[in-house]
């Protein structure tokens, strides 16, 4: 609507490899296979078909010489593709590898000491577990399912054999720095981080009392040492003592955690603030799992630069200028019933003291019964009929607020003020009917009228507040994209976490865990 499992299952583990490999793979270059072998590989190997065209088109490009041998064997770039493939687990990929028992096998061999010379199922092996490697690792293992599961957001669309070919060239970059956006690394970072967390010790639980609501600085309590002992776990608290008092180091840390998580910024011990403490490290694990996989599906630089990002679970709102976060602000979005769409658009242009053109949903659900209850009821909320349709007024009153924000798209969602201020000091903020509201709305016009000199602050205060609808047409046109990401490395470096709002991240989950590493 607009305006109008727990898996615990095996530990995972990281291995740490060289990201960067500089190829010279000019050596193999002299050694060739006949493109016949290419036939019988993929009539045996039927699980790699969907990388026939690749397969072929790379070969061709290489005229059928082997690419992961030369005349001494096998070089280091094999080994590191090798590398990469078996620990995949620390990019968040839970799926088992094609053939995982020929290939381990076919591993085991390589690594026998011996000079191996040219095996040509070795070598189709190879690339078809690159190809397979850089779709579950690059591209998205389940990027055909997004829509299926609500994502509209353009989805990455990668060559295979173009890729590998350019980096046979010069270096086969692992990290993948032109494949996937910066924010996915620094996810991966954490991931990495959090399984080894994982591995080193249990979760650490603190149990919730509701004296702990009341506790203030210098105040002590039996679960206190407990408390530092997780935030220490987490990051949180740099130093560790056993100290049962709920000193100023303390609570610094409870806010940072807090800060980190969307909770209210403060330093009370809630019961909301130890439900998120107590979430099982495996769990943040998965839920980073989930949203790397959303990272993979977004393409590289398609935005110019300039863009606007509203991140659904966080609540926010960011502003990017030259691909850096330039200024943020919180936002309203749908409520369960009527879930704000993730998708992306183009904003257009801005309107000044809005009519609000009121939805026939609304109507049926919430103007009609007013009016049956109160005969002013239009005129009191300054609405009136339209054409055959109800309209409100501009005005502070009004639901859109003084100004609205288009990117025309067929789910009439846009971003727009609200008299409805309180709102914004809540932590959750889900009760729109689908569109975006958005805290700072001047502030947002500001940044985004900057391309047209003649709209000073002035000038858009006064049309904000002249009661008489107006549009601006931009001079250039700004992406907008509403996404979802429950998991995320903000630009102080900091990871974040947000709750699951349109339970969006389980369906997910279930796709990743097909065919899961055992």
């Amino acid at each position: 609507m607009a305006c109008n499992g727990s898996n615990k299952g095996k530990k995972l583990t990281t291995v740490v490899r060289d990201t960067v490999l500089k190829g010279n793979f000019s050596a193999a270059a002299e050694i060739a296979f006949d493109s016949l072998e290419l036939d019988s590989f993929l009539t045996a190997h039927g699980d790699f078909k969907q990388f026939e065209p690749d397969l072929r088109k790379l070969y061709r490009i290489q005229k059928f010489n082997y690419i992961w041998y030369d005349h001494r064997g096998i070089p280091e770039a094999t080994n590191n593709l090798i590398n990469h493939i078996e620990s995949q687990q620390s990019d968040g990929i839970l799926k088992t590898i094609p053939y995982h028992d020929e290939f381990s096998k076919m591993v085991a061999e390589l690594g026998n000491g011996k000079k191996q010379n040219p095996t040509i199922n070795v070598e189709l092996m190879l690339t078809a577990q690159y190809f397979n490697y850089a779709k579950n690792v690059w591209g998205g293992a389940e990027a055909d399912k997004a829509e299926d599961i609500g994502w509209y957001l353009p989805k990455k669309k990668l060559n295979y054999a173009d890729l590998l070919h350019s980096q046979l060239a010069d270096s086969i970059d692992y990290s993948g720095q032109s494949a996937v956006i910066p924010q996915y690394n620094a996810l991966k970072k954490q991931l990495n981080h959090y399984q080894q967390l994982e591995k080193a010790a249990p979760d650490v639980k603190v149990p919730y009392l509701k004296t702990l609501n009341n506790i203030n600085i210098g105040d002590t309590a039996a679960s206190i040492p407990l408390l530092r002992k997780r935030l220490n776990q987490l990051g949180d608290l740099k130093q560790l003592s056993i100290s049962n008092s709920y000193d100023e180091e303390l609570q610094q840390a409870v806010i940072h955690f807090k800060n980190r998580h969307g909770i209210a910024t403060n330093g009370k011990l809630s019961k909301g603030f130890i439900a998120a403490l107590n979430v099982p490290i495996h769990k943040r694990i998965e839920q980073m799992i989930i949203n790397l996989e959303r990272l993979r599906w977004i393409p590289v630089d398609d935005h110019g630069g300039e863009f606007i990002l509203v991140n659904i679970p966080a609540y926010k709102l960011y502003y990017y200028i030259d691909n850096k976060l330039n200024w943020d602000c919180k936002v309203v979005v749908g409520k369960v019933m009527s879930k704000t769409v993730i998708f992306s658009g183009h904003l257009q242009y801005i309107v000044f003291s809005p009519y609000w053109y009121v939805p026939e949903s609304i109507i049926e659900k919430e103007i009609k019964p007013g009016m049956a209850r109160n005969p002013n009821y239009l005129a009191n909320q300054r609405m009136e009929w339209n054409g055959g349709h109800v309209r409100q007024k501009p005005g502070n009153k009004n639901s859109l607020g003084l100004v609205k924000f288009i990117f025309p798209n067929s789910n009439n969602i846009y971003l727009h003020d609200t008299p409805s201020k309180p709102l914004f000091e809540e932590d959750d903020r889900a009760f729109s009917h689908g569109c975006i509201r958005v805290a700072e709305p001047r502030e947002l016009a500001i940044k985004i009228l900057k391309q047209i000199p003649s709209w000073t602050p002035e000038r858009i205060d006064a049309a904000m507040h002249a009661g008489i609808e107006r549009s601006v047409t931009l001079k250039d046109k700004i992406p907008v994209y509403i996404g979802y990401f429950t998991a995320f490395v903000d630009s102080k470096g900091e990871l974040n976490f947000r709750e699951d709002i349109y339970q969006r991240d389980v369906p997910l989950l279930k796709f990743l865990m097909k065919d899961k590493v055992r």
